[in-house]
C-alpha cells in the first residue's frame, strides 16, 4: 500500500512501513499519557549504535524501592545506575524525591522505545529513541585521520558551584607542530579554571597508536538549569603548509540547585573537607600574653575564593586580632584542591577558663551525595595571673648593748641600775610596737586573701557563664542547620556547662537530670532521625525553642535568689 502526500506542486510517496514507523510510537504512548507517577527523561533522543545515553527516573517513592529494569533488558544493555536524593523547601515544608540515573547502550539500530519503568506502584511513560547506524557516526570516521579533536565533560549533571572536569584531547599520529593553538573554553554561567600543564600519553584507537595531548579545565557553574560551554577551536599548520582547523561542538551541563540551605547561606559541594588548628585541646596561658592560633581549611573540588571565614573575631574575656589570611590553590589532573589559612592573635585579659567555641563547617559530599559537617572541637585555655612580687615587712632588729664596765668605773651602782631599767623599758616598748605591727599585717593579709578568693569566685562564675553562652551558640548553629549528629554533641556539651555537671555524657542522663517531659520527646525525635532510615529531614527549631525556655527559666530563678550586692559586683566585673 502506498500513501501519497501533496506538498505544493510536488506529490511525494510515503510507504506504509514509514507511516507505521511514525504512528506506532504515538499509539504506543497513548494509553500511558493519561497518568504517570514516575518522571522519565532522556539526555538525547538520537544517537549512533555503540554510543551511550542516560535515562533519568524521578519519583517520590522511598529510596529503598528500586526500579524494575527487566523491561529494558530486551533492547538495551544497562551499564550502570546511580541514585540521587533531591530535597526542596517550600513554605516551610521539606519534600524529598529520589532520582535514578541509568546509563544505557542500545543493542540494535532503528526506532526504539524505552518501555514504561515501574518503581514500586508507580510507572513512567514510554519514550521514543532513534538509533542510527554506527558506520554513519562522524566521530568514528574521524579516527582514520592523522589528527583530530575530542572534547568531553567527566559528568553531565552537577550541583550549583560544584566541580566538573572538562578535557580537550588532541589525537595525533605525528608530533604536534609548535604553532598548534588550542582555545580555552568559555561560559557566561560558570567559572572555568585551567588545571595542570598539558600532559601527553599514548592511546590505541582502532589499531592505531595515537599520541594524545590533553588539556584539562575545572568548571564551576554559578547558575542552575542547563548551561552552555562554548566550542573549543584548534588550529595548526602542518609541515606541508596545510592548514588544519577544528571546532568542537558546544557542551551542555545540567546544574542542580543547592541540596540544602544553611542559616548563613553556606553551600560547599566538595569531595573532601578537612579543618585543623595548631592549639591543643587544653593548655595553660598567662593573662595579657599573646596566643598565636593558625586555623587551616582544605577542600577538594572548590576554588579558594569560595571557602568561608573560619574563626569568629569576638571571644569573651579576650581581644582577638586577625593578622593574615592566605588562600592557596593546588591544581591536579583530578581538579582543584584549595586551602584557606587564618592566623589570629588572642590576648586573654582576665584569669579563669577561656573556652574557644567549636567551629562547624557544613558541606555536601559530592562523592556520596550526602550532607556532612567538618568540625574543629572547642579549645580550653586556662588563664593564670602573673605572680606579684610582694615586699615583706622588715622584721625589727634588736641591737645588743654591751656595757663594758672596767674595774676602775667611776659610775655608782644606782646610776647603773637606772640605765639598765631605761634600756629594758625601751626594748619592751620596741617589742610591743613590733608585735602590734605584725598583728595588723596579718589582718591585712587575711582581708586580701578573702578579697582574692571572692574575686576568683566571681571570675570563675563569669568564665562558667561564658562557657555556657559559647556552647549554647554552637547548639543554636547545629539546630538552625538541621544537623542531628552535631546537635546531639552540642546538646551534651551545653548541658555539662549549663548544669555545671561534667558527668553528663549521654542524652539519657541529660533528660533524667533536666526532668523536662517536652525535652524527653524532642530528644527521642532526634534519636529516631539519627538511628532510623526515615526519609524526612530533622528540624531543630523545636529543640532550640525548648532549650531557650529552660535557659530563661533558670536565669529568672538565679536573678530572684542572687542578692543585690552580688549583682552589682558581678556587673562591675
Amino acid at each position: 500500500m502506498v500513501v501519497y502526500r501533496v506538498t505544493g506542486n510536488v506529490v511525494r510517496e510515503i510507504s506504509l512501513q514509514s507511516l507505521l514507523r511514525i504512528l506506532l510510537p504515538i499509539l504506543f504512548l497513548l494509553p500511558y499519557s493519561l497518568h504517570a507517577d514516575v518522571v522519565a527523561q532522556l539526555d538525547k533522543s538520537t544517537l549512533y549504535l555503540g554510543e551511550k545515553l542516560s535515562l533519568t527516573l524521578e519519583s517520590d517513592q522511598s529510596p529503598q524501592v528500586r526500579p524494575d529494569l527487566r523491561a529494558l533488558q530486551t533492547d538495551f544493555t544497562v551499564l550502570g545506575t546511580r541514585q540521587v536524593t533531591v530535597s526542596s523547601h517550600t513554605a516551610g515544608k521539606v519534600s524529598a524525591k529520589t532520582r535514578w540515573i541509568l546509563l544505557l547502550s542500545p543493542l540494535q539500530e532503528g526506532e526504539q522505545v524505552i518501555p514504561p519503568i515501574s518503581i514500586g506502584e508507580q510507572t513512567s511513560l514510554p519514550l521514543s529513541l532513534s538509533v542510527l547506524p554506527a558506520n554513519q557516526n562522524p566521530s568514528i570516521a574521524e579516527t582514520g585521520r592523522a589528527i583530530y579533536l575530542e572534547v568531553s565533560l567527566d559528568q553531565e549533571e552537577v550541583y550549583l558551584q560544584s566541580q566538573a572536569i572538562l578535557r580537550a584531547k588532541i589525537f595525533h599520529l605525528a608530533p604536534l607542530p609548535l604553532n598548534a593553538n588550542l582555545s580555552s573554553p568559555e561560559s557566561t554561567a560558570a567559572l572555568i579554571k585551567p588545571l595542570e600543564e598539558q600532559r601527553q600519553y599514548t592511546e590505541l584507537v582502532r589499531g592505531q597508536n595515537y599520541t594524545v595531548t590533553e588539556s584539562s579545565y575545572a568548571v564551576f557553574p554559578n547558575e542552575t538549569g542547563e548551561i552552555e560551554i562554548s566550542p573549543i577551536f584548534f588550529s595548526t599548520i602542518l609541515p606541508n603548509e596545510k592548514l588544519i582547523e577544528f571546532n568542537s561542538e558546544a557542551l551542555f551541563l545540567s546544574v542542580l540547585p543547592n541540596a540544602f540551605q544553611s542559616s548563613n547561606n553556606l553551600w560547599l559541594p566538595a569531595k573532601t573537607v578537612y579543618i585543623e588548628d595548631n592549639l591543643a585541646d587544653k593548655q595553660e596561658v598567662t593573662a595579657g600574653s599573646e596566643i598565636r592560633r593558625i586555623i587551616s581549611l582544605e577542600v577538594e573540588g572548590l576554588p579558594a575564593a569560595a571557602l568561608p571565614s573560619l574563626s569568629p573575631l569576638t571571644y569573651e574575656s579576650s581581644n582577638t586580632q586577625l593578622l593574615n589570611v592566605v588562600l592557596e590553590e593546588r591544581k591536579t589532573h583530578q581538579g582543584i584542591i584549595s586551602q584557606r589559612i587564618e592566623e589570629l592573635i588572642i590576648t586573654p585579659h582576665s584569669s579563669g577558663e577561656l573556652r574557644l567555641p567549636p567551629i562547624d563547617i557544613p558541606w555536601w559530599n559530592t562523592l556520596t551525595d550526602k550532607g556532612q559537617t567538618a568540625t574543629l572541637s572547642h579549645r580550653n585555655l586556662v588563664v593564670n595571673t602573673q605572680a606579684d612580687n610582694t615586699v615583706l615587712a622588715a622584721q625589727p632588729v634588736s641591737e645588743k648593748v654591751h656595757l663594758q664596765t672596767g674595774a676602775t668605773s667611776s659610775a655608782s651602782p644606782p646610776i647603773l641600775i637606772w640605765i639598765l631599767m631605761l634600756i629594758s623599758l625601751i626594748t619592751s616598748l620596741g617589742w610591743l610596737y613590733t608585735f602590734n605591727r605584725l598583728l595588723k599585717l596579718k589582718g591585712n593579709n587575711q582581708q586580701q586573701e578573702a578579697k582574692l578568693k571572692e574575686e576568683q569566685a566571681l571570675r570563675q562564675k563569669v568564665a562558667s557563664e561564658i562557657t555556657e553562652k559559647n556552647t549554647f551558640q554552637a547548639l543554636t548553629m547545629a539546630c538552625i542547620q538541621n544537623d542531628p549528629e552535631i546537635a546531639q554533641l552540642r546538646l551534651i556539651e551545653w548541658a555539662q556547662s549549663f548544669w555545671k555537671n561534667p558527668e553528663l555524657h549521654t542524652v539519657e542522663q541529660l533528660c533524667e537530670y533536666a526532668g523536662n517531659q517536652t525535652l524527653n520527646f524532642l530528644v527521642l525525635d532526634l534519636e529516631q532521625h539519627l538511628y532510623s532510615s526515615s526519609p524526612e529531614r530533622w528540624q531543630g527549631d523545636l529543640l532550640l525553642r525548648n532549650i531557650e525556655k529552660i535557659r530563661d527559666r533558670q536565669n529568672r530563678l538565679a536573678l530572684d535568689i542572687e542578692p543585690g550586692e552580688n549583682k552589682l559586683k558581678y556587673a562591675a566585673i
